[in-house]
């Protein structure tokens, strides 16, 4: 076997992480993660993807070319400071620079404060995914040399003073592979841009949320889609796939509903909070008060059809 391209820490193995950790081995990458501390379930995903287990912060960054962080917002600078923590005792044997990309759906100033806490030695690259987890296509053949192009890939937005293209080791080779685009030389102009996209899809969730919950309680919720799905097909269908899909990502999306509100404040100008806050607090009551909380992506018990989603958010309204 080939020796390894390069070295890949992920950090954590979620539903993105896990997809992007297969891709990356599927193409001669070495996967690594630590996994002290986390669950059964996380630790299950990793041994079946042959993901490395490093036990320890410190091992990750000596053995890693690259680190992608893939954490919930709410994790995301804790997470920088963790790797700036164990970069100091580190005794790492590579001659080339450490690249730390925060692919984190936070906010610009966010970004820019976890970019600050990494000593010079630490290329910092600023990142946001946009799409779903990377997914072999169907009938694929074994490996060969079109294999990245069998599978699936969400988009990657990069910004920031140091392009992983140009990047020594693999750099070239990894961002096409990972599907990137370098769209400033400005820190936090990927995570901006996230925001930005993410607002239109993961708030248009949340109103749908709102428009057919209420819709059932007036006993028109068959009309209204009838409705939507004469004048406006492709907002229907877009409203059906983000309720049915949203139930094991609603606590996730608390922080960056309110990463989104921060970028739109003090980015954009608008008022402060504004309507990011309340749409946080939607999928605050979903993760919370609902059953759809519960689900884990992977083994969906509720929340699989509309009229459902619908149910569940009733019976956690009988809880308050």
């Amino acid at each position: 076997m080939a020796a390894p391209l390069a070295n890949v820490g992920i950090i954590s193995i979620g539903e993105m992480g896990l997809g992007i950790a297969k891709l990356l081995i599927a193409n001669n990458y070495h996967v690594l993660t630590n996994l002290s501390g986390r669950s059964g379930s996380t630790k299950s995903r990793a041994e079946s993807a042959s993901i490395a287990d490093t036990q320890t912060d410190t091992a990750l960054v000596e053995q890693s070319d690259y680190i992608l962080s893939i954490v919930p917002p709410r994790d995301s600078h804790a997470t920088a400071e963790r790797i700036t923590t164990a970069f100091k005792s580190a005794k790492r044997a590579s001659q080339h620079p450490l690249y730390f990309l925060d692919l984190n759906a936070i906010a610009p100033s966010t970004a820019t404060a976890s970019a600050n806490t990494f000593p010079k030695e630490i290329r910092f690259v600023d990142g946001g995914i946009i799409g779903g987890p990377p997914k072999e296509d169907a009938g694929s053949e074994p490996a060969d040399t079109e294999q990245a192009s069998k599978w699936t890939k969400p988009s990657i937005c990069l910004s920031g003073p140091y392009k992983l293209s140009e990047a020594p080791v693999e750099g070239k080779n990894l961002a096409e592979l990972l599907n990137t685009r370098h769209v400033s030389d400005e820190i936090g102009s990927a995570s901006g841009l996230k925001c930005c996209f993410a607002s239109m899809t993961k708030g248009f969730t949340a109103l749908a949320i709102q428009s057919f919950t209420t819709a059932s309680k007036l006993g028109v919720l068959d009309q209204l889609q009838d409705y939507v799905g004469t004048h406006n097909p492709r907002a229907l269908a877009q409203a059906e796939r983000g309720l049915t899909s949203m139930p094991p990502k609603s606590g996730r999306w608390v922080a960056e509903m309110q990463e989104i509100g921060k970028t739109f404040k003090e980015d954009g100008g608008w008022t402060e909070g504004g309507v990011f806050e309340q749409i946080a607090e939607v999928y605050e009551f979903i993760a919370k008060e609902t059953p759809l909380g519960e689900e884990q992506s992977g083994k969906r018990n509720r929340g699989n059809t509309v009229y459902d989603v619908v149910a569940a958010v009733e019976e956690g309204r009988g809880r308050q």
